[in-house]
């Protein structure tokens, strides 16, 4: 039984010094991994490995849901691409969809697929340093270097629908269905988790002073810390994301059909009322007004006072958020499977048709080029005029919003579970 015993404890030794080590297995998070092996690459490996194979001068180690044995990000300020918008829905906090990227002019060929088990719902935010960051429905949240390569993985207690927003120090923010906005440090490690009670199915905001805006039960505002300076209760949960108007306030939609503006104190400055539901967000145009999609497909505009100044029908539901182009053009799609530019007066400059139902917002680059995916499968590029330039086959329903990198690459979710990369030709 001795003899027995030692020869048990020196197979044992064996193994963990690698002598018998057992075959890498796939895995999405730490705590997948058994004994002193972490998640490294989507594969189980040991600590010693993989410090000896990124020359590691630290200890590898943080949340046990976190990725955490990738190396962070490079400094932004580091041989950093062009990059000109905010990394947030959007674009940024008036959500506008514009971007001083520009994207492929002529079909594009697909440079990588980053794959998840799940949709992917989420719009994809590009950081200065070209990482692209997207969650999924399977949990996940991945930030993907510009080449497709997994940096980092963060996984969540549920489903992610929130894009991300990116803090000017590189600080993550996202929400998920755990009800829990998370702000996470540029190399993947937790900074907190704060539960608001309610779940996170809307892109967080992060403002010029730091304030992190998030919608849930109502819409908060979040200081950098983590804690709250103010929470306006709705009469049910928000699933629109919040726009910060240049007059000093946030404005958002509820299911109610009543559009909120919220002054940055945290007192109500005026609510108007829209019709129906408002699931996508509002787009803050250049000259102030608010313009907002409804579940009667309706695109309704009003200015910083709450006033009524327009009205315009579609055939179904519009639940993107209305993309504003520099002449002041409003794109957006309808669930009546048309994308619409209509005028800053609310009248219609040209339709396109689709053949799937438009869930997904628009983009708009500096030629003024549209990007825009569609439920029937395909990524369009428009022209400023409604005609196609090209679309390419994605190969299942494309509900995210596309991002354009500062090298071009264009950035998109599908319901096959892959981040998706374009570049041109």
């Amino acid at each position: 039984m001795k003899l027995s015993a030692t020869l048990l404890l020196l197979v044992l030794a064996s193994c963990r010094t690698g002598q018998d080590t057992p075959q890498p297995t796939p895995c999405m998070s730490d705590s997948e991994c058994r004994a002193d092996r972490i998640c490294h690459e989507g594969r189980c490996r040991f600590l010693e490995e993989v410090r000896a194979e990124l020359g590691a001068q630290t200890s590898i180690g943080g949340e046990a849901n976190v990725d955490a044995s990738v190396p962070p990000a490079p400094d932004a300020a580091v041989e950093a691409p062009v990059f000109a918008e905010l990394p947030m829905f959007m674009g940024g906090p008036r959500h506008r969809g514009r971007t001083a990227n520009a994207g492929p002019a002529t079909e594009p060929r697909r440079a990588w697929t980053h794959r998840t088990r799940a949709r992917v719902f989420a719009s994809p935010v590009v950081g200065p340093d070209g990482t692209v960051y997207v969650g999924s429905l399977d949990k996940t949240f991945s930030a993907v270097a510009a080449d497709g390569t997994l940096r980092w993985r963060y996984v969540a207690g549920d489903k992610i629908y929130a894009s991300a927003a990116l803090a000017a120090d590189g600080t993550v923010y996202v929400g998920s269905l755990d009800h829990h906005l998370v702000a996470l440090e540029p190399s993947g490690r937790v900074k907190w988790r704060l539960d608001l009670g309610d779940e996170i199915d809307a892109s967080p905001t992060v403002g010029p002073d730091g304030t992190v805006y998030a919608s849930a039960a109502g819409v908060y505002a979040v200081d950098p810390a983590g804690a709250i300076r103010w929470h306006v209760p709705t009469a049910s949960h928000v699933r629109s994301s919040p726009a910060l108007h240049p007059e000093g306030f946030v404005v958002v939609g509820t299911p109610e059909g009543t559009v909120v503006a919220v002054r940055t104190n945290g007192e109500v400055a005026w609510r108007a009322e829209a019709g129906a539901s408002i699931d996508g967000a509002a787009a803050i145009t250049d000259d102030g007004m608010i313009v907002v999609g409804t579940d009667r497909g309706h695109v309704v505009a009003f200015d910083a006072s709450g006033a009524e100044r327009w009205r315009f029908e579609t055939g179904d539901d519009v639940r993107a958020t209305p993309a504003v182009a520099p002449d002041g053009t409003l794109v957006v799609g309808s669930y009546d499977r048309h994308v619409y530019a209509l005028s800053a007066a609310g009248q219609l400059r040209w339709r396109f048709e689709t053949t799937g139902r438009l869930r997904a917002s628009a983009r708009i680059d500096p030629e003024g080029r549209i990007y825009v995916g569609s439920q029937d499968d395909g990524l369009y590029c428009l022209s400023p005029a409604g005609e196609l330039l090209w679309r390419v086959e994605v190969g299942q329903d494309i509900d995210s919003t596309a991002a354009i990198g500062g090298d071009g690459t264009l950035y998109v979710g599908a319901d096959d579970g892959g981040l998706h990369a374009f570049v041109a030709r």
